[in-house]
C-alpha cells in the first residue's frame, strides 16, 4: 500500500505506512487471546464463590460486569485510553491515526467500535467484510475507519540522523550554514529526513517543496537554495549542532 503523508503538530510532513491485512489480523488474534485469558481467569475466580448464598443474583451481575462488559468494551476502552493502541496493536507496533495526522477523537474511536461490532457480527460473513475492505481500500481502512476518517499505521522506529546525514562526529572545520537548525527537535529532523528521502527517491518535487516550506516556517529561514539542497544542509547543521550539545 502507498504511504500516507500527514503532518505532525510541528507542521512537518511525515509519512506513515498503513498496516497490512495480515498485521491487522495478527493484532486481532493477540487481542482475542488476551480476552480469552481474561474470560478463563474470571470464570475460574467466580467458581471459587459458587457456594455462597444469593449466588444466582450475584453471579449474573458479576458475570456481566466482570466478564461480558470488559470483552464488549475492550477495543473502545484500549484505543481511547492508550492513544489508539490495543495490546495486539502495541505488540506489532501499530496505531490508529486520523487521515489528517491528528490524534483520533473519542467520537472517532466510538465510530470505529460501533462499526467493528457490525463488521464482526454479520453471520456468515464474520470478519470477511472488514478484511476485504482493508485489502481493496488502499489506505488500510475497514468500514469503521472510513466512517471515522482513521486508519491503522505502522510505527516505524526513529531514524537516527547519524545513520543518514554525513556528520558522524564533531568536525571542528564544519561550517554551520543555518544556525536556526537548532530550533528543530529531533522529531522534526527525522520527519524532514523521511520526506527528503522519499522526495528524492520518487523525484517528487512537490513533496520536497512542502517539506522545505514547513521547515522554513518552523525556523524562519529565508534561502535561495533549491529544496533538496536546503533540506540536506539544514539536517547536517542540525546533526552537527546536536553533537555539540547546542
Amino acid at each position: 500500500m502507498e504511504g500516507l503523508l500527514v503532518e505532525t503538530t510541528q507542521n512537518v510532513a511525515l509519512e506513515y505506512q498503513p498496516a497490512s491485512v495480515g498485521e491487522r489480523i495478527l493484532a486481532y488474534l493477540i487481542d482475542f487471546l488476551v480476552l480469552m485469558a481474561w474470560m478463563i481467569a474470571v470464570s475460574a475466580g467466580m467458581g471459587v464463590f459458587s457456594g455462597r448464598e444469593n449466588l444466582e443474583t450475584v453471579g449474573v451481575v458479576a458475570f456481566f460486569c466482570l466478564l461480558l462488559l470488559p470483552v464488549l468494551l475492550y477495543d473502545l476502552a484500549m484505543e481511547a485510553l492508550f492513544n489508539g493502541q490495543s495490546i495486539g496493536k502495541r505488540a506489532l507496533g501499530l496505531r490508529v491515526v486520523m487521515l489528517d495526522g491528528r490524534q483520533p477523537t473519542l467520537s472517532a474511536y466510538l465510530l470505529r467500535w460501533l462499526f467493528r461490532l457490525l463488521e464482526t457480527s454479520l453471520f456468515p460473513f464474520f470478519g470477511v467484510i472488514a478484511i476485504v475492505t482493508i485489502a481493496v481500500n488502499g489506505k488500510g481502512q475497514r468500514l469503521g475507519d472510513i466512517a471515522a476518517k482513521t486508519t491503522v499505521v505502522k510505527l516505524r522506529p526513529p531514524v537516527t540522523l547519524e545513520r543518514v546525514v554525513a556528520v558522524p562526529k564533531v568536525d571542528p572545520n564544519y561550517q554551520v550554514t543555518y544556525p536556526e537548525a537548532a530550533m528543530l527537535t529531533d522529531g522534526d529532523a527525522t520527519t524532514l529526513l523521511r520526506a527528503l528521502q522519499k522526495g528524492v527517491r520518487m523525484e517528487n518535487e512537490y513533496l520536497l517543496a512542502v517539506a522545505a516550506e514547513k521547515a522554513k516556517g518552523v525556523t524562519s529561514i529565508t534561502t535561495d537554495q533549491d529544496d533538496a539542497a536546503f533540506l540536506r544542509t539544514l539536517l547536517r547543521d542540525h546533526a552537527h549542532l546536536a553533537l555539540l550539545g547546542k
